[in-house]
């Protein structure tokens, strides 16, 4: 199943993971000019000079977030209930 890179205006691009995460690289003319990449409400610093590179990036990124929120569900799952109240 390819997903496709959503074109939102010139300069947002968007892929909607699961309906759930959204993952967007963003032109930033602020200081010094290129892409922005943001995975939810996580964003790396550094800007890249073309959208191709900015969309290689954000899918990398996605992953290891995406890693991360399954190494925390194990965590959550393999946790000891919490005791009932009575």
């Amino acid at each position: 199943m390819a997903v496709e890179w959503e074109k939102h205006d010139d300069t947002t691009f968007y892929i909607n993971l699961a309906k759930a995460l959204l993952v967007a690289v963003v032109f930033d003319r602020m200081g010094t000019p290129g892409w922005k990449v943001q995975v939810g409400k996580r964003s790396l610093k550094d800007k890249f000079a073309t959208a191709e590179d900015a969309k290689k990036v954000a899918v990398a990124y996605a992953e290891r977030v995406l890693n991360q929120c399954r190494e925390e569900l194990e965590a959550m799952k393999s946790a000891e209930p919490p005791p009932k109240k009575a």
